[in-house]
C-alpha cells in the first residue's frame, strides 16, 4: 500500500461555474457524492457512469473510476473523468467542470 492509500481523504480543488472550490474528498466516495454533500449543485444524472452528464476535466493529480461506459480511451488520456464514478488516487487533485 503506498502512502496515498493510506491518507482518508484527498485535497480536492474544484472549479464549477467560474466558482473555486476548496474541499476534503474522502476516498470512499465519489467527486459527485461530496459535491451533493457540501451543498454545491454537481453536474449529474445517471450516477452510474452511462450517460456523460457528470464528465469533469482532471487538471492535476490523479482519479481512478469505478466503471466507464461512455468515455473512450483517447477521453480519459485526455483527463476527462466521470464525476459519479470518480475517486482520488493522488493526495491532491484540481477538477474543472
Amino acid at each position: 500500500m503506498n502512502q496515498a492509500d493510506t491518507r482518508v481523504a484527498a485535497a480536492l480543488v474544484i472549479d464549477l461555474d467560474g466558482v473555486q472550490h476548496r474541499l476534503d474528498w474522502p476516498r470512499d466516495k465519489t467527486l459527485v457524492e461530496v459535491l451533493l454533500d457540501a451543498g454545491i449543485e454537481a453536474p449529474f444524472s445517471c450516477r452510474e457512469g452511462r450517460c456523460g452528464a457528470c464528465v469533469a476535466t482532471v487538471l492535476s493529480g490523479e482519479v481512478a473510476m469505478d466503471a466507464n461506459d461512455i468515455l473512450e480511451p483517447g477521453d480519459v488520456a485526455d483527463g476527462l473523468v466521470l464525476g459519479c464514478q470518480a475517486r482520488p488516487v493522488s493526495d491532491d487533485c484540481h477538477i474543472e467542470y
